[in-house]
């Protein structure tokens, strides 16, 4: 595999992007993730080029009824004001085609600059040269019928590809960053025949050699299968180029004994190299796909964004006592706390003592995420949180998705526990973006991660939370299986889970909170703070591209 250069830089492909707030084609972690990877690169001088997909914000804002439903709003927005550019070739907009079966699909190419080496392309469909039906294909971020999601991905694999090549790009390496964009591959082999007269099987190995891929979840959800049929409907006219049967161009993605084509599968059968997004992950992964070629790189998250810089490594770098170091610490932090307690009144209306205790639990609403662990027994969450001399107060912020049910009504059923038995001590903010993401993870006291063991392949938030000093209250999934908590947070016991968080906030963390020394600063929480905050560059985004450059990029 070849080494990236200037002349041949990383193509990194993904369904979502998590660049600003205002640019709203990200759905969550993934996303959030995939921008702190590009903003890394550009740190660092990686010559990157990303391709994504231009949603158009529809169903992108969460607002809440006043009976705690969930209601999506469209969040339509200018491209240009959002940053984004026209790319030109010869002075004349780029369009590329994409088929779609027979369709021909008009293809409008955006870009975002991003330091001196990386550059986002965003591929659109909202142009006039399509017809109406056609133009929405992008609107939605993971919206719609199954057929409406295959014509995304292949819009995003066929048509990046396609704009690189009009580019002039010639790329070192695609990274297929989870596998929604593993139809790349019908692209590079095609051409690859073209241009070098070869069989489709030469043509399929030189891709292959070119290809890694990431896997971001055990999730079912996020590894996507379709039925054979469909995908054959829209694999025709590539096959029919290629000169070999449909069943062929399928077959890489078939699961054994089924007539299901697994976007996983796929990917996997695609590409030299994969790998986890953490070590226990990187276990699981092995076992669920053990013939496939695994490395593990856990997650990193892009510092110099969701660190309050007063508590980087230059910020606590001066050689003062520990007393003054724990002052100048908790002053930070209360800072921060005020700072979150304005910006949640400004979100919600709201407000809340900020000398309380916070508690916060943020991140995309699923069911495996079991926010319902911490209020499975009202009455005794509602005891600890109005506790008058050590009181509590609760943050809850994630989206469900537009068709996940269940999600929804957790939301319903949270927040009327905020209306009732936990009044004034509980809020849900609503629709958590990056800037929201950001105060949370610095305003909070102690956050929480509440998987079901097993599925949290990596997570970031709490990630973003420790280069803050706020404590991990947690399951040992994902990257949380990592680190000694011991003196550091709280690991929790997945197997009770609710009886393990409620009796370690009664026992452990409110009194540790509340237990003041001289200057009115919780001493032993500090010490806390302070080694949270010396895990930072462990699970920083620096950390995370060092690794894929050693494991991933350079052979």
């Amino acid at each position: 595999m070849p080494a990236f250069s200037t002349q041949h830089p990383i193509a990194f492909f993904c369904a979502e992007f998590g660049i600003q707030s205002n640019l709203p084609i990200y759905a969550g972690g993934l996303g959030v993730l995939a921008g702190d990877i590009l903003k890394e690169s550009a740190r660092q001088k990686i010559p990157m080029v990303a391709v994504g997909l231009l949603y158009r914000g529809e169903g992108a804002v969460q607002t809440i009824t006043a009976e705690g439903q969930q209601v999506e709003q469209d969040m339509p927005f200018d491209p240009l004001s959002a940053g984004l550019e026209h790319v030109y070739v010869d002075e004349m907009p780029l369009f590329i085609k994409v088929h779609l079966t027979e369709v021909e699909i008009w293809v409008r190419c955006w870009k975002k600059k991003i330091g001196e080496t990386v550059t986002l392309y965003l591929l659109d469909t909202d142009t006039d040269q399509n017809p109406l039906n056609e133009r929405g294909i992008a609107h939605a971020l993971y919206a719609g019928t199954e057929e409406e999601l295959i014509k995304q991905q292949l819009l995003l694999g066929i048509g990046g590809v396609k704009l690189l090549h009009q580019l002039g790009v010639h790329p070192s390496l695609y990274h297929v960053n989870e596998g929604r964009p593993a139809f790349l591959h019908w692209q590079l082999i095609r051409r690859y025949m073209d241009e070098h007269g070869v069989s489709y099987e030469e043509a399929s190995e030189w891709a292959r050699h070119k290809t890694v891929y990431t896997n971001h979840t055990l999730v079912e959800a996020g590894n996507q299968s379709y039925t054979t049929e469909l995908l054959k409907v829209y694999g025709k006219y590539y096959a029919d180029k290629m000169g070999i049967t449909v069943e062929r161009l399928l077959e890489p993605g078939i699961e054994p004994g089924t007539d299901r084509f697994s976007i996983t599968r796929y990917a996997l059968n695609t590409s030299a190299k994969a790998s986890a997004v953490s070590q226990l992950h990187y276990q699981f992964c092995q076992q669920r796909w053990p013939e496939y070629n695994w490395s593990a790189i856990t997650n990193g998250v892009f510092l110099p964004f969701w660190q309050d810089e007063r508590f980087s490594s230059g910020g606590l770098s001066a050689d003062t006592t520990t007393t003054f170091l724990a002052e100048a610490i908790w002053k930070t932090h209360l800072d921060c706390k005020q700072q979150l307690m304005e910006y949640v009144r400004g979100r919600t209306g709201y407000s809340y003592d900020p000398q309380r205790l916070v508690i916060c639990w943020s991140r995309r609403m699923a069911g495996y995420k079991q926010v319902d662990a911490l209020f499975s027994d009202i009455s005794r969450l509602a005891k600890i949180v109005r506790n008058e001399k050590h009181p509590l107060q609760i943050l809850i912020a994630g989206k469900a998705h537009v068709s996940d049910v269940v999600a929804k009504q957790t939301i319903e059923r949270v927040i009327r526990f905020m209306q009732n038995e936990l009044n004034g001590h509980a809020l849900f903010v609503p629709n958590l973006d990056m800037d929201l993401d950001q105060m949370l993870a610095r305003g909070s006291d102690v956050w929480l991660n509440t998987p079901e063991y097993g599925k949290e392949a990596s997570g970031t938030s709490g990630m973003k939370a420790i280069s803050n000093g706020v404590l991990q209250c947690t399951v040992a999934d994902g990257w949380a299986a990592e680190v000694d908590w011991t003196n550091v947070g709280w690991q929790l016991d997945h197997q009770s889970l609710a009886e393990s968080l409620y009796s370690t906030l009664e026992n452990e963390i409110v009194p540790l909170y509340f237990t003041r020394q001289e200057g009115d600063i919780p001493q032993v929480w500090v010490e806390r703070m302070q080694r949270s905050i010396g895990l930072a560059e462990k699970f920083s985004a620096t950390r995370m591209m060092n690794e894929y450059k050693e494991k991933f990029y350079n052979g």
